[in-house]
């Protein structure tokens, strides 16, 4: 893994300028013991923190004592705060230097880097969004986004009054853990996690769902062990790389959805990645498509269309040629909405990232619809 490490480490500054879809930014400590080894890895990042107007913070609508600090287009809320008045499980392992927050079936475990953000694993998932964290006078802090993007909650920014609300979310009853195939070949490493899923009332709709998630899974390892057959070391020695990862973006209303990362280094200036979207229907353990998720608007790709387009204009290097997402466009579902995306080059240069462009059911949808209605 380590290729892949590098390249992650080399897109951070990238994905945390774009922000594209608000996820990504990273941790802090619980207490001034706590965090005393991470300070001196958070030193630059506190140093502009002191002079950040401090944010209200609320839960449900009512307002609490602590408050948080804007930082770098983001909101950074005291981890505290998560035990304190969210009432979720946090902890810190001196010997691991890593911290641990729980809620209801969900475990985060944060790590901090000397890039004043945090290694994060989901239940196991290895996650390669930052989330940024910053140790201020003896309190540390953690971005807002790791609420919303892995611990169940929505957020709400009144924008006049400085504060921001956190609304706790009815998460569906089941866990999520990953699951690793680990192989390793002569010049070529593999690794690939994917997710089991544990918890379903009925037993039959688990195992069809965890069937296609292994068989996703052991399809792509021995695809990847036929394409690197014929390959060598590289000039200093350097080992292939064939990974795969995942992060549930979506677990509530009886679907869960799945943003898959595959990256691949076979030699040059750098590997390739590619993105895939699985979103699952709980009653029945199948795959829903957006025909079915948005069947109430039989003109949403016209929506779809329109908004990437708007996007993809504005953006810097944009190749052009973009008329249209396609009849069955990659996507997965993100808070209120869907996130429709392309993959590297297709309409942007590799700096630039992958296209995603959040879409919230409200501009997909009539008035009083659901996606969520059953299909």
């Amino acid at each position: 893994m380590k290729i892949m490490t590098s390249y992650i480490k080399s897109t951070r500054v990238l994905l945390a300028a774009a922000l594209l879809l608000g996820a990504g930014t990273a941790p802090a400590a619980l207490s001034s013991a706590a965090s005393a080894s991470a300070v001196s890895a958070s030193a630059s990042a506190s140093a502009s923190a002191k002079t950040a107007a401090p944010i209200r913070i609320a839960l449900n609508g009512t307002t609490l004592t602590q408050t948080a600090i804007a930082k770098n287009n983001t909101v950074l809320i005291p981890l505290a705060v998560l035990r304190d008045a969210l009432g979720l499980k946090v902890s810190y392992d001196a010997k691991t230097k890593a911290y641990e927050i729980t809620r209801g079936k969900v475990t985060v475990t944060l790590k901090p880097t000397e890039y004043g953000t945090m290694q994060v694993t989901v239940d196991g998932s290895t996650q390669f969004s930052d989330y940024e964290w910053v140790n201020q006078q003896g309190r540390s802090y953690v971005s807002v986004h790791l609420l919303s993007d892995v611990l169940g909650y929505r957020t709400a920014w009144n924008n006049s009054a400085k504060i921001i609300n956190l609304i706790p979310l009815q998460l569906n009853d089941l866990k999520v853990t990953a699951k690793v195939l680990n192989e390793s070949a002569a010049a070529t490493d593999f690794r690939i996690e994917y997710p089991v899923i544990s918890g379903l009332s009925d037993a039959s709709v688990q195992q069809k769902i965890n069937q296609i998630f292994k068989e996703h899974a052991e399809a792509y390892l021995q695809d990847a062990k036929e394409r690197s057959k014929e390959l060598g070391l590289g000039p200093q020695g350097t080992k292939n790389e064939f990974d795969s990862y995942y992060s549930l973006t979506y677990n509530r209303n009886g679907y869960i959805s799945f943003r898959l990362l595959s990256y691949e280094y076979t030699g040059g200036a750098h590997g390739m990645s590619a993105l895939e979207g699985i979103t699952i229907r709980l009653s029945d353990g199948s795959q829903a498509g957006l025909s079915e998720l948005l069947k109430a608007n039989p003109d949403y790709l016209k929506i779809i269309d329109a908004k990437v387009a708007a996007n993809l204009e504005k953006t810097p290097g944009y190749f052009g040629g973009f008329t249209t997402a396609g009849d069955n466009p990659g996507f997965y579902l993100k808070d209120e909405g869907i996130v429709v995306f392309f993959q590297l080059y297709e309409y942007l240069p590799y700096a630039a990232g992958f296209p995603e462009y959040a879409i919230p059911f409200s501009a997909l949808l009539p008035d009083g619809s659901s996606p969520f209605e059953q299909q």
